[in-house]
């Protein structure tokens, strides 16, 4: 037998086009190239498109600045890597209050320019979509995962800080309190990964149970069709022997 031609030859840019077009249309275009994936027997990789979540509208004006202003969404990356390794200095009494200011001042305006830049997108942006992308950039930056997923604009939810905020007032303290404060940063971004790591194990449970009932329901299909086949079949001999009869009394 023949393979069947790829009919998705490069998820990857399919993936960078499916983020990138406007929020109303991501849905049917997502369904449009899961069902392309699963006419070419890439069934896994079907299932896994199907089941991505539409953009919220933060997450969805957050990836349209990864495309359109990309230098922007850089600045902000590299001025909150300076300010979380600034913040670790200090803490070990290696940089002082002053310099944890400077780099939050850094990474606030980075923050604040991506939010301007964010007003000339299509549809425009309420007060309250800029303030949720705001939160969303800078918690983006902070997370390995949320880090690469903004640079590639393919950010799919709203995001919050967790654990420290900027440190602007950082001063000398003892080694005690020190350790407190990054034991409390630790165990208040464990609650926040805790409570994702719970969400997302909520959603693939649901895309699963999803795609059992919706086999289920295929093989439900697959016999109902098998059986009116069988019943046609009996008609058509029936008919046909019923043709017969007739022609033989004549």
């Amino acid at each position: 037998m023949t393979p069947p031609l790829a009919a998705v030859p490069d998820l990857e840019r399919e993936l960078d086009e499916l983020y990138g077009r406007p929020l109303e249309e991501f849905t049917r275009a997502r369904n449009d190239l899961a069902a392309r994936l699963r006419r070419a027997h890439q069934s896994e990789a079907a299932d896994a498109i199907r089941a991505l979540k539409k953009p919220t509208l933060a997450a969805w004006s957050a990836n349209q600045l990864a495309r359109g202003d990309p230098k922007l969404v850089r600045e902000l990356l590299d001025a909150a890597a300076a300010l979380h390794q600034t913040q670790q200095s200090s803490l070990a009494g290696k940089a002082s209050a002053g310099d944890v200011t400077a780099a939050a001042t850094r990474e606030r305006e980075a923050v604040r320019a991506l939010v301007s830049a964010a007003r000339g997108l299509p549809g425009g942006a309420t007060a309250a979509t800029l303030e949720r992308l705001g939160q969303t950039l800078q918690a983006a930056a902070l997370d390995e995962v949320g880090r690469e997923l903004l640079e590639r604009g393919r950010l799919t939810d709203e995001l919050h800080a967790v654990g420290f905020g900027p440190l602007e007032a950082v001063k000398a303290a003892p080694e005690v309190r020190r350790r407190d404060e990054v034991a409390k940063a630790a165990k208040q971004r464990l609650t926040g990964l805790r409570a994702a790591a719970r969400t997302l194990d909520a959603e693939a449970r649901a895309a699963e149970q999803a795609a059992r009932e919706t086999e289920r329901t295929a093989e439900i299909l697959r016999d109902e069709a098998a059986q009116r086949r069988a019943d046609a079949d009996r008609a058509a001999e029936e008919l046909a022997e019923a043709e017969k009869a007739l022609r033989s009394r004549r």
